[in-house]
């Protein structure tokens, strides 16, 4: 009873929802991306780019290593070891000049994320399975902190941006603050025997995990690749074409992920109401925001377009969470969810280099991102069909 009222405690909520914030911040800085162009003229523009994506390759590393890492610590101990590569990593290009140098921090702070990202939503999923307005809450919740991170972290860029694009690093320092409270406040219960039973057998675990999840897998690797774009397309847009400063990038990437949390927060609502087809809705608001976004030629078209791209994303990643909880089982969901983590930031990671095969330019970038999302609209609303069917 003692270990169930801790579950249900508001701290031990907060506790798993808090490490969430970071990571989305890998993206953050993108606004700085113009600024670095001019500071470092003999490297390609899609190298720049790949600034803001590059961390999602560490994110992976960082997640084959988080399984062994689980088993030889307490959770606790693994969040706290992420957070210093964040705190540390993350704010080393304040002092660097060299573009090598600034891709190898951005990697290591990727290899912090990685390291308990799957345990942000893992944790989640166990604990509240059989609680299926808590597990529905708690996911909503959970995207909240990924985009509050990202709003927070927007908005001082805003300001840190006018200084130079050395301080935008500056943004990542909040990680040891966060840690300082999560060693003093945070207390996860202790790993059962049973758990660590599980954990421990791989091919348990595999021979568990239903052909579907592969698939929700390479859904999740597109749908990054794609969306990306707009992290490091929209500064470029928006200077090149005169809709504003770096600042009003930040602004605008705030606005996104600001529009999202409402969207993240209400997913309960959305899936009790429209069912399997919140997937096909949220896809949609995705493919109207960015081809509006990749045709913005006035400030309210831009502002328009990320309302409408905010309040799409905000709903896509809780229903693919929601939907690895549907087909999962007890033992299974620690591999399926690191699988799909896995997936995300291969998608995110190479994104500046797939883009750039289909179109260099900003706006034709972002209106390849439109025409997949319609694509994928499409497939999601017959796949709902579908599935609606076979329950009839």
């Amino acid at each position: 009873m003692e270990r169930q009222a801790d579950i249900h405690s508001l701290s031990f909520k907060l506790s798993l929802l808090a490490i969430s914030l970071f990571i989305m911040m890998s993206a953050v800085i993108s606004p700085a991306l113009p600024l670095m162009m001019k500071a470092f003229p003999n490297v390609d523009r899609v190298n720049i780019e790949l600034l803001t994506t590059i961390p999602n390759a560490g994110m992976i590393v960082g997640l084959l290593f988080s399984p062994i890492m689980i088993r030889k610590l307490h959770p606790k101990n693994v969040v706290i070891i992420g957070l210093l590569f964040v705190g540390i990593a993350g704010t080393l290009p304040v002092f660097l000049n060299n573009y090598y140098a600034i891709i190898l921090s951005r990697i290591f702070l990727g290899v912090g994320i990685g390291i308990y990202n799957s345990l942000a939503v893992s944790l989640i999923l166990q604990l509240y399975r059989h609680d299926q307005k808590d597990l529905n809450q708690m996911i909503g919740f959970q995207n909240i902190m990924n985009n509050l991170g990202y709003v927070v972290a927007s908005l001082a860029i805003c300001y840190l941006v006018t200084i130079s694009w050395h301080a935008v690093f500056w943004v990542y320092i909040i990680a040891l603050p966060v840690l300082l409270a999560f060693v003093v406040f945070v207390h996860l219960p202790q790993k059962s025997k049973n758990s660590q039973k599980q954990q421990i057998s791989f091919r348990t675990a595999f021979s568990h995990t239903p052909p579907i999840v592969v698939w929700i897998g390479l859904i999740v690797l597109l749908i990054y690749i794609f969306y990306m774009a707009m992290a490091y397309k929209l500064p470029t847009l928006i200077v090149d074409s005169k809709l504003g400063t770096e600042s009003t990038a930040s602004l605008m990437l705030a606005l996104i992920a600001g529009i999202g949390i409402p969207f993240s927060a209400t997913f309960n609502w959305f899936e009790r109401v429209f069912h399997q087809f919140v997937f096909p809705l949220c896809l949609s608001f995705n493919a109207i925001g960015f081809f509006f976004l990749s045709h913005s030629h006035h400030f309210i078209t831009l502002l328009f377009s990320c309302i409408v791209l905010g309040s799409g994303f905000g709903l896509v990643m809780p229903f693919i969470f929601k939907w690895i909880d549907e087909v999962t089982d007890q033992l299974s969901v620690n591999l399926a969810t690191t699988y799909t983590l896995i997936m995300m930031d291969i998608g995110c990671a190479i994104s500046p280099l797939i883009i750039s095969i289909i179109d260099r330019s900003a706006r034709g970038a972002l209106l390849s991102s439109a025409i997949f999302f319609t694509i994928l609209t499409i497939y999601g609303f017959f796949r709902t069909l579908k599935a609606r069917k076979k329950v009839g």
